[in-house]
């Protein structure tokens, strides 16, 4: 801790000692007193001295895995565990950078005597990405405010809203390739799928030895065959509104979900691309190394309000991989020679190849959004909307979006698959739930 003496003590001194000059050149008692008192005062603080305070700070957060966009209270005690009354105790706590302040203030002062404790509580807006808290600066000074010791305290309290989702259940829609989404077919594979009978070009290893030594016929075990699959994570980019004042926006909210969904895809083994509705952005579906880079940097851009021309020209990917792999929707009409009439879904249904499944990340909060979902499973994908609630019941106004949200859900679980997600509860819950529908 550190020790510094104010100003205040040495003017205070020299005050007394010119009032006593004063004093004694113009016989005025009156004057020259008031100058004793002075220095029998400082004399006194000296000779009593200032002991250093003994403190402990603590900070207490609601909950160190916020959503995005929730609200968490901090509270940050301070306790004396010295001899020495504090009169005078200043803290400001270590406000992680990229949090905002939305209720109450990370500043406090006050009074602790021995074995004392004090508190202050404010409010932060939790934000994606993992968030630590800066050092918190406490300032103690004695009653007349001469001297004033100061520390900064580390106290580790990591926030991390983030939330990851570790599996996204795909459909059995996969490419002819190994990989780990479990399909309808026998083959190669670790888990039993049936016997048949035996024909010259299977393998040895798979003959069941058990039956030809029961029954003296030959057969052959079949195991359920996993495959990869390719993905388009396609982000409905067009509802910037947000709940309320500061909170997320809807197109932030998709943008997460994608890339929540995305990352678990790719650690399995998938060819993961993206794509924008309804400016058709687009990045192929791949599975190399750098493809959760770019994915990153794609999704990234989209919750900033990027334009298309932006995406495919500027950030961090604008090197000579940029045109292999993004494509606005004028390069994709340009190339394949479309005309679509401004018509998004059908040129993202050109755009995105034909074995590939799309996972549709939109609010729902208008219909063209479920005949975006409709007709592109019409075109042969197999579809799964995960859709981020941001309705409420406060208001007649805001009922009425929740009601016909409501129903948009309802009509698209009788022809794709739906992720129904409360801002309330993290994305991977609601997609556990979701999967317990789907398996019923």
């Amino acid at each position: 801790m550190s020790t510094r003496e104010t100003s205040r003590r040495n003017v205070g001194v020299s005050a007394a000692l010119v009032a006593g000059g004063a004093g004694v050149v113009t016989g005025n008692p009156a004057v020259f007193m008031v100058s004793v008192l002075g220095l029998a005062y400082a004399a006194y603080q000296a000779a009593i001295g200032d002991p250093e305070p003994t403190l402990t700070v603590e900070r207490e957060v609601e909950t160190t895995e916020p959503l995005p966009g929730a609200e968490l209270g901090v509270t940050v005690t301070l306790r004396n565990d010295g001899d020495a009354t504090l009169p005078d105790v200043r803290v400001r706590d270590g406000v992680p950078e990229r949090l905002d302040v939305v209720d109450g203030s990370p500043r406090f002062g006050t009074h602790l005597e021995p074995g004392g404790s004090d508190s202050f509580t404010y409010t932060i807006r939790a934000r994606r990405s993992d968030h630590a808290f800066a050092e918190t600066t406490v300032v103690c000074r004695n009653l007349t405010g001469t001297v004033e010791f100061a520390e900064r305290v580390g106290i580790e309290t990591p926030i991390e809203c983030s939330a990851p989702v570790d599996r996204f259940e795909l459909s059995a829609q996969t490419l002819a390739q190994t990989g780990r989404v479990p399909t309808d077919a026998g083959g190669d594979g670790v888990s039993f799928y049936a016997i048949r009978e035996h024909q010259s070009s299977d393998p040895m290893s798979r003959v069941d030895w058990n039956r030809l030594a029961k029954t003296n016929e030959l057969a052959t075990v079949e195991f359920r065959e996993s495959r990869a699959a390719s993905v388009v994570v396609l982000v409905d980019a067009r509802h910037r509104a947000a709940s309320e004042a500061g909170a997320p926006t809807a197109v932030q909210y998709s943008g997460y979900a994608a890339e929540q969904v995305a990352t678990a895809l790719l650690d399995e083994d998938n060819r993961v691309g993206a794509a924008v509705y309804d400016d058709c952005s687009y990045l192929r579906p791949s599975a190399s190394r750098e493809q959760a880079r770019r994915l990153r940097s794609f999704l990234a851009e989209i919750g900033d309000g990027s334009t298309s021309s932006e995406r495919r020209g500027t950030g961090p990917l604008s090197d000579g991989s940029r045109h292999s792999f993004f494509q606005s929707v004028d390069e994709v009409e340009r190339r394949y020679g479309l005309t679509d009439g401004g018509d998004p879904v059908a040129t993202l249904d050109r755009t995105i190849p034909g074995e590939a499944q799309v996972v549709f990340c939109t609010p729902l909060l208008d219909d063209r959004a479920v005949d975006a979902a409709t007709r592109l499973s019409a075109h042969g994908h197999d579809v799964t909307v995960v859709s981020p609630d941001l309705t409420s019941t406060e208001t007649p106004g805001a009922t009425l979006e929740h009601v016909e949200r409501s129903e948009r859900v309802g009509d698209l679980r009788g022809t794709v698959r739906v992720v129904d997600w409360p801002r309330t509860e993290p994305l991977a819950k609601a997609l556990v739930r979701s999967t317990e529908r789907w398996s019923r």
